[in-house]
């Protein structure tokens, strides 16, 4: 068919207290976020993101969200490079798993998302991939997601390691260790 769709981006500071102030160029918007500036890059025209105008979705689109940096090639073929060394990336890392033959695809999908919790740089192991959801429908009472819980890491862990991702392990143990006080007591 010839779907209409509307491209709503609105990055908020200040736990959404703060809408940052925009620029834009002919392929790109910025957004200056206190601290640091983030850019969408796109082949879809600027005034309908700016905008957020509806129009008929009738070929490949790709947007590219980041800090600001540059392209140096084309947004498409940008994301096209980018969606393949993710692939690539993601295979490899499950081909290393012992999966079981039942539910292969589930506990694939199950140990790519629990191996996304962990933040590559340091890690940590956040306790779920939302933050800030309430627990039920109409209600104000949440749990903030984004720390690393020591119980709920301790379940990401064992799971990957059930399928044979140590590594997962070894770089939560380094941050956990990088945390201890120097007397090796951790503290909430």
């Amino acid at each position: 068919g010839s779907p209409r769709i509307r491209i709503r981006l609105r990055p908020l500071a200040d736990y959404g207290a703060a809408v940052p102030e925009t620029t834009w160029g002919s392929n790109h918007i910025r957004y200056l976020v206190p601290g640091f500036t983030l850019r969408l890059t796109s082949d879809v025209p600027v005034r309908l993101v700016r905008d957020q105008l509806p129009f008929v979705l009738d070929r490949d689109l790709h947007l590219v969200l980041g800090p600001d940096e540059t392209l140096t090639q084309p947004v498409a073929t940008f994301v096209r490079h980018a969606e393949e060394r993710t692939i690539a990336y993601w295979r490899e890392w499950v081909r290393y798993l012992s999966i079981p033959l039942d539910w292969q695809d589930a506990v694939i999908r199950s140990a790519i998302t629990l191996k996304l919790c962990q933040y590559e740089e340091t890690g940590a192991i956040v306790a779920a991939m939302t933050t800030s959801i309430p627990e039920a429908a109409y209600t104000v009472r949440n749990w903030d997601y984004r720390y690393c819980w020591l119980r709920d890491s301790t379940f990401v862990v064992r799971a990957l390691n059930r399928l044979g991702a140590t590594r997962t392990m070894e770089d939560y143990l380094r941050y956990v260790f990088n945390l201890a006080s120097s007397d090796g007591l951790l503290q909430p």
